[in-house]
């Protein structure tokens, strides 16, 4: 009979843990050395013996439990089928999926990843501990994400064919740095199921060849992301740091300075941007404008790295076109504008209030002790709210054949969920009301556009319940709240910017950032923190124009940002008092990835069909706009 095998796996120190000991213990009888040990206690759970008999592992679990060790034993295949050692459980799951595979007769994808900590670091969270489970996180429903140990992790996707391969890949790319938040060394393998292989096991195998072929990657870590820590809040703002001229240009052009890169030949641009690290190039792929022809040319450069022009010629271009631009007086002037805005934004009484009854009904939203009860109770202690709750469920939007009559009813058929959106929505329309700002767009066309885009966003959402779930809703209604702010706070340079973009072929949002260093999206950050909603709402909010840099939640963020697009392509003029000035918010090549993993591709074509579905979806619901009005 074969022998099984387990691994020993250290979940933690009991407060008694007899610390001195143990470090003798780890030295001596597991022969690990003090940085394998400070990781140990630093970040459990980890892999303490990847493999031994029952008899030596127990013996092992009885002697850390003695020295106040949390440890646990799990069996493991000993035998050969995999490349690395494989967790009896893991083996199970993925034969598992792949047996879903092949009933639906669909291919797979199989990727072997491998992490390890760059030059400045010497140890990087487990695969097996919550980092497995926040890495989970940035993948679909439909795919698995198996953290096997410290270093490796599987992800299993589902796939049409090779052409699946380098989107998984740089998803699972970006996750992993978005996860580990520092340099880390990755390495990956793939394989397809069922071209490449019918077995677990043989597609394991070639991917783990493909990775160890492919050699490491090394992932530049991420700039800071985040206000000035003197400001109490987050947002989606970089820190400033010492830049070369390149750096410069690539990654602060913003407004008409951007669109002047854009116009260049892909060859000259190239010259610039090929002397940067290849996360910064992919940083400037993502802001590039959905359909753009430079797009695809410079997604080819960045994969084959062609070798156009030297560093210095680079360099002496763009320290050319800077000074040309005035780029470095503009940045400044950005700069003074953003800290007094942030100086501004730390003072309480200048960002706006949210309604009484909208965070009671957050706070029982979001506590897992409350009841449907408890929400209707805090809705009927608002005549109003119950009032125009009641129209809304009994509109058209809804459709249903009968009469709702009361709060509970309308709890019991809609579900918490989806009442907690729209009560919040009815009452998010009283921070519009206080709006005073009187220039072309005023507060009525922004509630109302508001409403368009919340709407919207909850029919993209018709084959997502999980998105429903989570607010979009409530996302697409607050998703330009920072524009209160600014309207409020600096309503003579904000109208500026209503005057400047008539005429300009910009989104709204670039020039923002080119006049006040951040726009209203970094701005509604701060407010949806301040007022404690949900963090995939935060990150809808802060990210709509930018789902592909979010650090979590980007297809919600996606979701909304489209939303907001074919609102405002739609402007239905039975809606709006005036349309706006400006032109619809552009939907970038990274957005463009990730709504292409959710709706499928997203061609010229496809949006004009989406845009006159939109303006359906909005004249259907007409009554919809009467119950939601503002008294602005």
């Amino acid at each position: 009979m074969e022998e099984i095998y387990f691994r020993l796996l250290f979940e933690g120190l009991e407060e008694k843990a007899k610390l001195e000991k143990l470090v003798v213990f780890f030295h001596k009888e597991l022969g690990l050395d003090n940085n394998r040990i400070g990781s140990l206690l630093t970040t459990p759970p980890r892999v303490l013996w990847e493999a031994a008999p029952h008899k030596e592992a127990l013996a092992s679990l009885t002697a850390l439990k003695k020295l106040g060790c949390r440890t646990s034993l799990e069996p493991v295949l000993s035998n050969g089928a995999y490349p690395f050692v494989m967790p009896e459980r893991h083996h199970k799951l993925i034969k598992r999926e792949l047996s879903k595979i092949i009933r639906c007769r669909s291919s797979m994808l199989v990727f072997i990843v491998h992490v390890e900590p760059g030059a400045e670091r010497k140890s990087i969270p487990s695969l097996i501990g919550p980092a497995e489970t926040e890495f989970a996180e940035h993948f679909r429903e439909s795919d698995t994400v198996v953290g096997v140990d410290d270093h490796r992790a599987l992800v299993l996707g589902f796939a049409t064919g090779k052409e699946g391969v380098e989107p998984l890949e740089r998803k699972i790319r970006q996750s992993l740095r978005n996860v580990l938040d520092t340099d880390i060394v990755v390495s990956m393998g793939w394989a397809l199921f069922p071209e490449e292989g019918r077995s677990i096991s043989e597609l394991v195998h070639l991917a783990e060849k493909k990775r160890q072929e492919a050699g490491p990657e090394v992932s530049q870590p991420k700039p800071d992301r985040c206000l000035p820590e003197s400001s109490g809040a987050p947002a989606i703002l970089t820190r400033e740091s010492p830049e070369n001229p390149l750096q410069i240009c690539f990654t602060k052009a913003r407004g008409k300075i951007f669109k002047r890169l854009l116009e260049m030949d892909p060859e000259t641009l190239w010259m610039g941007l090929s002397q940067l690290p290849q996360s910064r190039q992919e940083d400037f792929l993502a802001r590039i404008p959905l359909g753009a022809p430079l797009g695809p040319v410079l997604e080819q450069m960045i994969r084959t790295q062609p070798t156009i022009g030297s560093d210095r010629e680079a360099e002496q271009y763009f320290e050319a076109m800077i000074h040309q631009m005035d780029m470095q007086a503009g940045l400044e002037d950005r700069k003074r504008t953003r800290e007094v805005v942030l100086s501004r934004m730390r003072r309480a009484e200048s960002l706006p209030t949210l309604p009484s009854v909208a965070s009671q009904v957050f706070n029982i939203a979001s506590d897992p002790n409350s009841s449907a009860a408890d929400l209707t109770t805090v809705i009927a202690n608002d005549p109003p709210l119950t009032g125009k709750l009641l129209k809304v469920v009994n509109s058209a939007f809804y459709g249903f054949p009968q009469k709702i009559g009361t709060v509970r009813q309308a709890v019991v058929i809609l579900g918490t969920e989806e009442i907690v959106n729209l009560s919040f929505g009815l009452v998010a329309s009283k921070v519009f009301d206080e709006l005073g700002w009187k220039h072309s767009y005023g507060p009525k066309n922004l509630w109302l556009h508001s409403l368009c885009t919340a709407l919207l966003a909850q029919h993209l959402c018709a084959e997502f319940p999980e998105f429903r779930k989570q607010g979009i809703f409530t996302a697409g209604l607050l998703h330009d709240m920072g524009k209160i702010f600014l309207m409020e706070n600096f309503p003579e340079l904000y109208g500026k910017i209503y005057k400047d973009i008539t005429g300009q072929d910009l989104p709204f949002y670039e020039l923002e950032e080119e006049k006040f260093g951040l726009s209203h999206a970094a701005i509604g950050e701060v407010l949806a923190a301040k007022w404690n909603l949900p963090a995939g709402l935060v990150q809808a909010i802060a990210f709509h124009h930018r789902p592909h840099d979010a650090p979590g939640h980007p297809e919600l963020a996606a979701l909304v940002g489209l939303a907001d697009y074919l609102a405002h392509c739609v402007q239905a003029p039975e809606v709006f008092v005036e349309p706006s000035p400006s032109r619809p918010p552009e939907l970038t090549f990274g957005h463009g990835r990730i709504l292409t993993g959710l709706l499928g591709d997203l061609d010229e074509e496809r949006l004009v069909l989406m845009c006159r579905e939109a303006a359906t979806v909005i004249n259907e619901n007409q009554t919809l706009f009467k119950t939601f009005e503002t008294e602005s």
